[in-house]
């Protein structure tokens, strides 16, 4: 990556690089707090993973007057 991350450009990318670290069975735990994040599910899916939010699970007390700034996901193999 050479220019400056963007979460919601780049997360597509960032899978595509964890996905080799990925063990069989395992998961990636995914969270930003990028307001509006829209999870690339078609992109995951041409990876081989498939995402489950998990944000009202993780939000923390401090954002629970704001839900739009957490997001959370567990990621697997499809």
């Amino acid at each position: 990556m050479e220019d400056a991350f963007d979460v919601q450009r780049d997360h597509i990318r960032l899978m595509t690089d964890l996905k080799r670290l990925l063990r069989k069975g395992g998961t990636i735990m995914f969270s930003n707090n990028k307001r509006g994040f829209r999870m690339d599910h078609d992109g995951l899916a041409a990876l081989g993973l498939k995402a489950q939010e998990i944000s009202q699970k993780t939000l923390s007390q401090d954002f629970a007057r704001n839900r739009q700034i957490h997001n959370c996901w567990l990621i697997t193999a499809a």
